[in-house]
């Protein structure tokens, strides 16, 4: 059962690294030309403290891994 938590763990790690690799290139992109991209700059910022959320869910979720 233990294998099975670490797989969706893992799973769930992969998928915020998804998430935040295209984050950060259109949050370059929106401060380079703030009127580039479609997504308005109050949805960006929500979308971010999402992304912040599952950070620091993984966080917790792997911190356990690391303790000495």
């Amino acid at each position: 059962m233990n294998t099975f938590k670490l797989i969706g763990k893992i799973i769930f790690l992969i998928f915020t690294i998804y998430l935040i690799v295209p984050y950060s290139i259109a949050l370059v992109m929106k401060i380079e030309e703030p009127h580039f991209k479609n997504l308005n700059t109050k949805e960006f910022i929500i979308f971010g403290i999402i992304l912040l959320g599952f950070i620091f869910v993984n966080y917790k979720l792997f911190s356990s891994y690391f303790k000495k």
